[in-house]
């Protein structure tokens, strides 16, 4: 019986395991470089961790089950409950602001389609104990400095932002009361993708109202916006001004959203968004923690892979080694294995077939590997204390000393 993986898991074989590490190194590198530091959590967390902070309609897409305690625990399906939890545990000893991320695998149990798996990789930033829209702004700044470092630029993709407390001002002018809005905020979080969203926002509002928030939706009522000035001047001094653009239909419609909120989108709009994230300054304390302020995205490598390979930007798959060594003979084989040592000891990725081949079909070898060098062990050199390496892309060779091998 041939085995597959389970629908929306993925196997990654060694060229998208080579993807996922370039992209892994880039979410690290911007991390570091912007003072944020490493945390994970466990891959279980007990139910109701989760549903705490979304209901219990939340189970709905979890992997569910009872432990062999008989607790409800589920797979985790984002790190927000974790990092509320962690956070709480050692609040008072944590200097503020905190600024951590991660990088974790999450579970989902959602329809497979284009940019969305049942399991996926997703880098999360988070900033808690700062009010500062320039923790905001920092925020977008490492999510774009990560897209930089993959060859992605403002002409690719567009950072559209909102502000939930400037959502809510105007909807209070249309009268949506406070318990209308997360209904509200819900339908037009789906005007763009779902076409029956604008019906259940008539049925909600009423159609005059509700051609108000499309109007607004289609033509950003910039000139009323007073609570995105700080974060738009923030990003501008980040020199992020031609990567953003004010949108009201951004508005993330989970109810824990207090501020600012933007989505990644590609500016072909061929895609989901890219990452997404937003200020959510009552949650932690709703989870059981201090009440603290806190902001953060998520950056999931289901999306973003799509994107890399509609711009054409995935890396060619780097070599296996980078120097193949070939023993001369049977007997050249503990010789070839020194060999191999030394340069593994001196840093270099080296690899050596374990019996010995005929030396065209060792070369052959060392292509497939993506060599550029072959370091041959032939009897007479070694006896002299020399090897011959020889250059794959010229065919050039040469005579080389072993403590000048490098």
């Amino acid at each position: 019986m041939r085995y597959r993986a389970l629908p929306g898991f993925r196997d990654f074989y060694p060229e998208e395991m080579a993807t996922r590490r370039w992209v892994e190194r880039a979410w690290h590198r911007a991390s570091h470089e912007a003072g944020f530091a490493e945390i994970d959590g466990p891959v279980l967390e007990p139910l109701e961790l989760l549903t705490a902070k979304s209901g219990d309609e939340i189970t709905q897409q979890l992997y569910v089950f009872s432990d062999k305690a008989d607790r409800q625990v589920a797979l985790r399906p984002e790190m927000t409950p974790t990092l509320a939890r962690m956070v709480g545990a050692r609040a008072a000893a944590l200097p503020k602001p905190i600024k951590w991320y991660s990088v974790p695998q999450f579970f989902r149990y959602e329809k497979p389609q284009r940019g969305r798996g049942r399991e996926f990789i997703q880098w999360n930033v988070d900033v808690v104990g700062s009010a500062e829209r320039a923790a905001d702004a920092e925020a977008v700044a490492v999510a774009l400095r990560a897209l930089e470092m993959l060859g992605i630029g403002a002409g690719d993709v567009v950072v559209r932002l909102n502000d939930r407390s400037f959502v809510s001002r105007l909807l209070r002018g249309l009268d949506v009361s406070e318990a209308e809005e997360p209904a509200v905020l819900a339908c037009v979080d789906k005007l763009e993708r779902d076409e029956r969203a604008a019906g259940r926002l008539a049925e909600l509002l009423g159609e005059p109202r509700a051609a108000e928030i499309r109007a607004w939706c289609e033509r950003f009522p910039a000139e009323r916006a007073d609570e995105l000035g700080p974060l738009l001047e923030a990003l501008a001094d980040f020199g992020l001004a031609d990567w953003v653009e004010p949108a009201f239909g951004v508005v993330r419609g989970l109810a824990y959203y207090t501020g600012p909120v933007w989505e990644i989108f590609d500016r072909a709009r061929k895609l989901r968004s890219v990452a997404g994230g937003g200020r959510y300054d009552g949650l932690i304390a709703e989870l059981g923690g201090p009440p603290l302020e806190a902001l953060g995205f998520g950056m999931g490598d289901i999306v973003l892979g799509e994107l890399l390979r509609d711009l054409g930007r995935l890396p060619e798959a780097p070599p296996r080694a980078e120097v193949f060594v070939v023993p001369i003979g049977a007997e050249m084989l503990g010789a070839a294995r020194q060999v191999l040592a030394r340069l593994r000891q001196r840093g270099l990725s080296a690899d050596s077939p374990y019996t010995a081949l005929r030396v065209g079909r060792a070369l052959k070898a060392a292509d497939a590997a993506g060599a550029r060098r072959a370091v041959l062990v032939g009897a007479d050199e070694w006896a002299d204390g020399c090897v011959r390496v020889k250059e794959l892309a010229s065919g050039d060779e040469r005579v080389v000393r072993l403590d000048e091998l490098d």
